[in-house]
């Protein structure tokens, strides 16, 4: 995807002139925030929802600015309608003020991700990679760990990696959120340890249909007491999972992530067909 324009507060710009000054002290410091707005067919997913959450981390890391949802909602139609998006991400980049300036809030397309469909139907792998995020329910720019994390999964040709915590509990992967299914319960970890992205929001609303849902600690070493395993993302949807590390869990999908995953894309075409 060739992207020509971004948007910088506001402003249309060509895309190389998106710049922050090396000397920018928030910026070098992570002190920001971002969340991706989805484009499926030239309309955007769930946009609402996404701004929140950047400006619910946003406050949570105590970055002030006078943006509006009514104002990103507005600059990111432009944006679409000035690189003729179809299907991408928008990322929506907030940097924290810096001395006396004012925050600056950044909008550019990258391209969208689109899976086998043998992922789907067969799952991943994924691996473990020990560490917490700071700030656990903030979309922080703060990503060193996810990033070494990712690039380990990589060189071991898996999906992505499951972040272990110091109890040695799951909490969720690098761009992923995680969940387990016993027998008739949905599983997933308590949410203030966890970034509650979009797409586990959207599992949490239509998992009652079909079972029930419990917000737990997920132990690493009881990970084959359980009967099912998904991922979920911006990208990923409801992605099934078959290996963690050397341990092969399960050799087919199960009939709970079959069922979510009718469930997610009956939800979503709804709204993209809207």
């Amino acid at each position: 995807m060739e992207a020509k324009f971004v948007i910088q507060n506001g402003e249309l710009i060509e895309k190389d002139r998106a710049c922050v000054s090396i000397y920018n002290k928030a910026l070098f410091f992570d002190f920001a925030v971002y969340s991706n707005i989805k484009i499926v067919q030239g309309k955007m997913f769930l946009v609402e929802l996404e701004i929140e959450k950047l400006f619910e981390s946003a406050k949570t890391i105590g970055i002030e600015h006078n943006f509006t949802k009514e104002k990103i909602i507005k600059w990111t139609r432009k944006l679409i309608k000035e690189n003729n998006l179809k299907d991408a991400l928008v990322r929506v980049l907030l940097v924290g003020p810096e001395k006396e300036a004012e925050s600056i809030l950044f909008l550019f397309p990258i391209g969208l991700t689109f899976y086998s469909n043998k992922f789907y139907n067969n799952g991943v792998k994924l691996i473990t990679f020990e560490g917490e995020r700071l700030f656990p329910t903030s979309k922080t720019k703060d990503l060193l760990l996810c990033y070494l994390a990712h690039r380990e999964a990589m060189k071991q040709d898996a999906l992505d990696a499951l972040l272990i915590d110091k109890d040695k509990n799951i909490r969720e992967g690098t761009r992923s959120s995680f969940f387990v299914i016993k027998s008739n319960t949905l599983i997933t970890p308590p949410k203030e340890k966890v970034l509650e992205g979009v797409t586990r929001k959207i599992i949490l609303d239509i998992a009652p249909k079909i079972m029930k849902i419990k917000e737990e600690n997920i132990p690493f070493k009881k990970i084959k007491e359980y009967d099912e395993y998904f991922i979920t993302g911006t990208t990923l949807n409801v992605m099934p999972v078959r290996q963690i590390d050397d341990s092969v869990l399960r050799k087919e999908v199960g009939e709970k992530v079959k069922e979510l995953q009718k469930l997610f894309k009956k939800y979503c075409d709804k709204i993209v067909l809207k």
